[in-house]
């Protein structure tokens, strides 16, 4: 993975991120922010985005001060090989989380949504061989199977919001804060969950054919912001902020209003393949930036541990969860626990990266 063929450029990072972690600022975590702060969520979207764009600059200093290395080789470099992999290991872990709860969250929407007669072992199946084979040919594939995918998802967000626009009534955004400044910062926390994924970046940054440029770091930022934004206008303006709140998938139900003229609708089948397109990279990308943390040097050995990973999401599945109950799961544990692993993660990198780099300046004179 040292050659050209592995090399990738910013906007493929866009794009697989774009997908990866717009699945769950776009999807995921929307129910949350929803279920969180109500009426106020789009304001949550806003606070939230702008404290994103703020953390931005530590993502880039990092990335700077490390010349874009691998991750875990430069942190060996850096401070002794044990300490590293401590510091290495949460997001390892994060990694492997990210994929699975995503398995296990695709099966049961795919269950509970449109196929519940069918086995969630083969509908399982599919999904991981396909990420399966777009991880084992590397990160490459995986970027060039997200720039053919997020022109169509991007293209059917901007369809579904355009012609929902006669069921909006943005009156119903008003009152602003009405319950006070609160419900936005309870859910900043689940918004702040999607958004700290954007650590992973750091994990990838050796495959970037230029060195990234901050402005290019705050564009996403602001993009992962819009998309964040969106569906919760349109949860709102559409259904109320009351039954929007009470929806598992409200992105999903904004596709069920999409009627064009008398005789064109139930269009929501569409929304079957942004989640898909999502899931896939989201997997995939989570699988092999988790795998090269490991510095497994044979490609059999390689191969090997992609398949275990994504056997293990296969028998994951097989547990019988109850949706609500992994929402709540996701509510109460999961994104907060995330939030806290990811940020605290972030501040120790930095603080790597500035002690080291001050020690090298002392001894240079």
């Amino acid at each position: 993975m040292k050659n050209n063929v592995d090399k990738i450029n910013f906007s493929q990072v866009f794009m697989m991120f774009s997908l990866a972690n717009g699945l769950a600022s776009h999807v995921v975590v929307n129910p949350m922010i929803l279920d969180a702060s109500g009426r106020d969520s789009w304001i949550t979207a806003l606070v939230s985005g702008g404290l994103f764009l703020l953390w931005m600059p530590l993502l880039y200093f990092i990335m700077k001060r490390s010349g874009q290395q691998h991750w875990k080789s430069w942190l060996s470099s850096r401070i002794s090989p044990f300490v590293a992999w401590l510091l290495v290991i949460p997001i390892i872990i994060q990694m492997y989380m990210i994929g699975g709860m995503t398995v296990i969250h695709t099966a049961t929407w795919t269950t509970t949504n449109y196929l519940p007669y069918t086995p969630k072992m083969l509908m399982v199946s599919f999904l991981i061989l396909f990420c399966s084979a777009i991880t084992l040919w590397g990160i490459r594939v995986i970027a060039i199977v997200s720039g053919i995918l997020l022109p169509i998802v991007a293209i059917l967000g901007i369809f579904v919001s355009t012609f929902n626009g006669p069921q909006k009534d943005y009156s119903l955004l008003k009152p602003i804060l009405e319950s006070g400044v609160q419900p936005v910062m309870d859910g900043v926390v689940y918004a702040g969950a999607g958004y700290v994924e954007l650590l992973a970046i750091i994990l990838l940054q050796h495959h970037l054919n230029k060195k990234i440029k901050l402005w290019q770091l705050l564009a996403y930022g602001v993009f992962s912001t819009i998309i964040t934004l969106g569906p919760l206008l349109g949860a709102i303006t559409e259904f109320g902020p009351v039954e929007a709140s009470h929806q598992m998938t409200s992105p999903y139900e904004q596709w069920r209003l999409v009627q064009i003229g008398q005789f064109i609708e139930h269009l929501d089948f569409l929304s079957i393949f942004q989640w898909i397109s999502g899931a896939s990279i989201r997997i995939s990308l989570s699988v092999y930036l988790l795998v090269e943390l490991l510095q497994i040097k044979r490609k059999r050995s390689k191969y090997w541990a992609i398949g275990i990973i994504m056997l293990s999401y296969i028998l994951l599945t097989q547990f019988k969860v109850n949706e609500y109950a992994f929402y709540i799961w996701m509510y109460k544990y999961y994104m907060p626990i995330s939030l806290i692993i990811l940020l605290a993660l972030s501040f120790i990198w930095l603080l790597v990266a500035l002690v080291r780099g001050t020690a090298k300046r002392e001894e240079a004179t």
